[in-house]
């Protein structure tokens, strides 16, 4: 598990989520082939960034909280209420230079819940960067866009990149997680 304040306050960082609901499982099993020497697959991804005295959690996610004020699709929210709906424990945080006014520019994007079943269909017939860019930002699409590192790495747009990717990327540049791993 990783704590707030092992993290450098100059620079940014993405979490990987290693999610255990059914979803998360499906992310793993159609996403598996992306990173096939990773231990973990992560079925999440999102980005922190120290501003204005606190963190702040960019990311698309495909379901909002009314109550804690959190919107569906791409948001931003203090570190404070994304502890109240998610367990650090899943994550690993790794450093990673990314934009933040793109970060900033994407905020109120829908999910796109097309590239979802885009990416299904990818892996099944082994077909990745061959599909269409559809409405609304995923998460790992979102963090993607806001550094086109790792689009370059895989030869890959933003839409065509999953959280494996992201994995992957860690794992061959010998880029480790702060903190304690997953």
């Amino acid at each position: 598990m990783f704590d707030f304040e092992q993290l450098n306050k100059c620079r940014t960082y993405v979490g990987l989520q290693y999610g255990t609901s059914f979803i998360a499982k499906q992310i793993r099993r159609f996403s598996k082939e992306y990173a096939p020497e990773s231990k973990e697959i992560p079925t999440h991804v999102c980005a922190l960034k120290y501003r204005f005295g606190k963190w702040w959690i960019y990311e698309s996610h495909i379901k909002g909280n009314d109550k804690l004020g959190i919107a569906k699709g791409v948001h931003r929210i203090k570190q404070e209420v994304w502890e109240q709906v998610e367990d650090k424990k899943e994550y690993n945080i790794f450093p990673m230079s990314l934009s933040i006014k793109k970060l900033e520019d994407y905020i109120g994007q829908p999910y796109g819940h097309g590239d979802i079943k885009e990416l299904m269909k990818a892996s099944i017939f082994h077909s990745n960067g061959k599909q269409k860019d559809r409405d609304g930002i995923i998460c790992s699409e979102y963090i993607a866009l806001c550094n086109n590192k790792i689009c370059k790495y895989y030869n890959l747009p933003a839409w065509c990149i999953t959280p494996a990717h992201f994995q992957n990327y860690f794992d061959k540049n010998g880029i480790q997680a702060i903190g304690g791993q997953v």
